[in-house]
């Protein structure tokens, strides 16, 4: 099989001119195989594939040629060919090479019953393709390949187990014992085997001529190809062992100490030399004993200083703060902008002792919040304090009722809020966006979903809406994923809906309800008046109207949207909806606009102060203190100072002693 396959691969770039009849040639007797060097082939079925396809070619009238002229037209072939090859690229094979339109599937990917699916047959493409360099490439990748999957390796070792033994006389399914002495795999038995197919085909005066040479190469190729993928692997396992060490410091965000490196491979030498494992599974091992240890699972502000160098302190840091060391530096602010660990410029910058430097650090912060991965900052920070960031496991819709809220529309509702503050992030846009703007972002799903035309595809593909409040978006508060969210499933809640907003997104502090509260009715098509309308019956108890008062007409204003966020004229027992509100200061408003002019005259600065803190103590990863009180208040300065841009704010917290440093706590006495 390999031989056949060595000669079609060989002739790619060749016709067979056996193909090629003379006009005064007699017919092809019906049967008749023409005489065909080198083929190979050796068994019936194949001898009969071979007679339909000789038959058919002979049967072509484009291979006729004139009497006289076969050497003129051969040489035309011959030209043809080596210009265009038979194949650039093998799919798939079938067991006779002459005939393509049968006994198809034999994919690469094919085991040892089609050996044929690791052979290489790339000659066209390297002779006239390719230069010396992808030449080399190539090379590299077919011994990656073999190095990777061992696959010469496994299908030699299921041949000797399943198929040697056919060399024995014990029949083509049976295999030979295990040596006692070798390895299945070593040089030895891979000799001893050949021997042995040689010693058969010498005695048997009807083999194939091509036997021997087909063996010898055969075999002489396994064993060429298992000792080099040998010689490989063992060049490799110094290369494996810094490469763990250099894994452990990308893991660990940091240089490793000399006790951590000594102690790393001596784990791995215990695995070999204790514990009788290989070297993969070593290194497999230490690889996990990295992931599990604590400088990898959990973040650590390092007081130790690898590089010799000190990040910033401040002149207002408490007596009791110490400045982080570079890396740790590196590590909380990678966290804090990207949700992820350091790259490689960070890591550069700690390491060469520049984060000291104002101007470094602050380059760092913009260059870190225009990289894509400033969508860390959108969903790990916007989305707890929003709260939609599990929303993609949000499950209250009753899908009956609203069919249209599949999954792909949830995860374009989870989306959405995660590209519009990721778009502010990275284009330092104003803040007051979030509120206040006039666009938002959509793909094809959500943009059926809010009736605006013109979008096209699927999920995935999202365009910018830059007057999206013709269609009653615009900015966070209208976004479907915060609608559907604060909704129960089968009606609207301007309780649940005003509560997130004064508390999410303007920060006011609402106390527990009290234990026993009556509960709205769950579907709003069923219920026997407008929520607006039993709201204030619960409003009447004095136990419930100081809350529901601070919140609820928010909730109000919002009954244009529907339990899943879409605009409605009507709820869902078909009475008209109202969206006036009386807010807490008794002024009034209603919808969306009438909620963000109140926001705007009378709360924009409780929102810009709870931004503030939530942000804030994401950077810190702890709860605020009395004395982060200045910091916040320089924030707001900063932020007022810049328009509101997203970046003063960033550059703020960054540069504060409470990021730079770590307080440390004197030791209670036992």
């Amino acid at each position: 099989m390999n031989w056949k396959l060595r000669q079609f691969a060989s002739h790619r770039r060749e016709f067979d001119r056996n193909a090629l009849r003379m006009a005064s040639d007699p017919p092809l007797e019906s049967g008749e195989i023409p005489k065909r060097i080198g083929t190979g082939l050796g068994r019936n079925a194949e001898a009969r594939g071979a007679a339909l396809a000789l038959q058919a070619r002979a049967a072509a009238a484009e291979l006729v040629v004139p009497d006289g002229q076969r050497e003129r037209y051969e040489a035309a072939f011959a030209r043809f060919s080596s210009v265009f090859p038979d194949t650039f690229y093998i799919r798939e094979r079938g067991r006779f090479y002459p005939d393509v339109s049968e006994d198809k599937g034999r994919l690469l990917s094919a085991g040892f019953h089609n050996v044929m699916g690791f052979f290489r047959d790339d000659t066209p493409l390297v002779q006239m393709i390719l230069d010396d360099r992808d030449k080399a490439e190539l090379d590299r990748l077919w011994d990656e390949f073999d190095f990777i999957a061992d696959f010469t390796k496994r299908t030699w070792i299921q041949y000797y187990f399943n198929q040697s033994g056919e060399v024995q006389g014990k029949g083509r399914e049976s295999g030979t014992e295990r040596p006692s002495d070798e390895e299945v795999s070593a040089s030895p038995v891979v000799a001893d085997l050949m021997d042995a197919y040689l010693a058969k085909v010498r005695a048997d005066e009807t083999s194939d001529p091509a036997a021997p040479e087909a063996i010898r190469h055969h075999f002489q190729q396994m064993d060429k190809a298992m000792r080099a993928v040998e010689r490989m692997r063992a060049d490799a396992k110094p290369r494996h062992r810094e490469a763990l060490l250099e894994f452990a410091e990308r893991a660990y965000r940091r240089p490793l100490a000399d006790s951590e490196r000594d102690g790393l491979l001596g784990y791995y030498r215990d695995l070999i030399e204790q514990n009788g494992l290989t070297h993969e599974e070593a290194i497999r091992d230490s690889v996990v004993s990295v992931l599990m240890a604590p400088d990898f699972c959990y973040r650590m502000d390092l007081l130790d200083d690898f590089s010799g160098t000190r990040s910033l302190s401040s002149d207002r840091s408490p007596s009791n703060a110490r400045p982080l060391s570079a890396y740790a530096l590196a590590s909380r602010l990678s966290y804090f902008l990207w949700s992820s660990m350091p790259d490689d410029r960070l890591l550069a910058q700690a390491r060469a002792g520049a984060l000291q430097s104002t101007a470094v650090l602050v380059g760092e912060v913009r260059r870190m919040l225009r990289d894509d991965r400033a969508r860390g900052l959108a969903t790990e920070f916007a989305g707890p304090w929003l709260d939609f960031r599990r929303f993609e496991q949000h499950n209250a819709v009753d899908r009956q009722r609203f069919p249209s809220f599949d999954h792909d529309l949830r995860r374009s509702m989870f989306e959405e809020p995660v590209r519009f503050v990721t778009d502010m992030i990275r284009n330092n846009g104003t803040v007051l966006d979030l509120l206040y703007g006039k666009h938002t972002f959509v793909d094809a799903v959500l943009a059926r979903h809010y009736g605006m035309p013109g979008a096209q595809g699927g999920a995935g593909r999202w365009m910018r809406i830059d007057d999206a409040r013709r269609f009653g978006r615009g900015g966070l508060l209208p976004m479907s994923v915060f609608l559907t969210k604060n909704s129960p499933g089968l009606r609207t809640s301007p309780v649940q809906r005003g509560y997130w907003l004064v508390r999410r997104v303007l920060g006011e502090t609402i106390p527990p309800p009290p234990p026993e509260v009556p509960e709205l009715p769950e579907d709003e098509s069923k219920s026997e008046a407008p929520l607006r309308d039993m709201l204030a019956r619960h409003r009447a108890s004095p136990a419930c109207s100081s809350c529901h008062s601070r919140f609820d007409s928010f909730g109000l204003a919002f009954e244009a949207y529907g339990p899943v966020g879409e605009t409605r004229s009507e709820d869902l027992a078909g009475r008209p909806v109202d969206t006036a509100a009386v807010f807490p200061d008794g002024s009034t408003g209603a919808g969306l606009a009438g909620v963000l002019r109140y926001i705007r005259e009378r709360r924009e600065g409780d929102f810009l102060d709870n931004l503030s803190r939530k942000l804030l103590a994401f950077a810190l990863s702890r709860s605020l203190k009395l004395s982060d009180e200045p910091l916040i208040e320089r924030m707001k300065a900063n932020l007022a100072a810049s328009g509101h841009r997203v970046a003063a704010l960033v550059e703020t917290v960054v540069a504060s002693p409470q990021f730079l440093n770590r307080r440390e706590h004197p030791l209670r006495p036992g």
